[in-house]
């Protein structure tokens, strides 16, 4: 099985991406914000996702999907919405994107 931090969502979804990992000060000083600005974004507040024994639904029948599915119908289901739905997306944006690692790569 690969390493979920891999390429594994870029290259299945016929891309290619570097993956950079910020700190959740960084994020927070640039008004990023959890779950919406970046979605799944697990903040220190609600660690307790982290911890959670899931044994019992596992159990039960509870299966886990693989990264690279989830990925991939995400994108999926991202590209049928509406383009106002998109355009209008909490989400970070492309630019705002490049503007964050800008200043992640910048910082001193």
């Amino acid at each position: 099985s690969r390493d979920w931090s891999s390429d594994v969502c870029s290259s299945d979804l016929g891309g290619t991406s570097h993956l950079t990992w910020v700190d959740e000060a960084f994020l927070r000083r640039h008004e990023v914000q959890p779950w919406l600005g970046l979605p799944l974004w697990v903040h220190a507040e609600d660690d307790a996702f982290e911890r959670v024994d899931a044994t019992r639904a596992r159990l039960a029948g509870l299966r886990c999907r693989a990264l690279e599915d989830t990925a991939r119908d995400t994108l999926a289901w991202e590209r049928t919405l509406p383009e106002v739905a998109r355009a209008n997306s909490p989400t970070l944006s492309a630019a705002r994107e490049q503007e964050l690692l800008a200043a992640w790569h910048a910082r001193g």
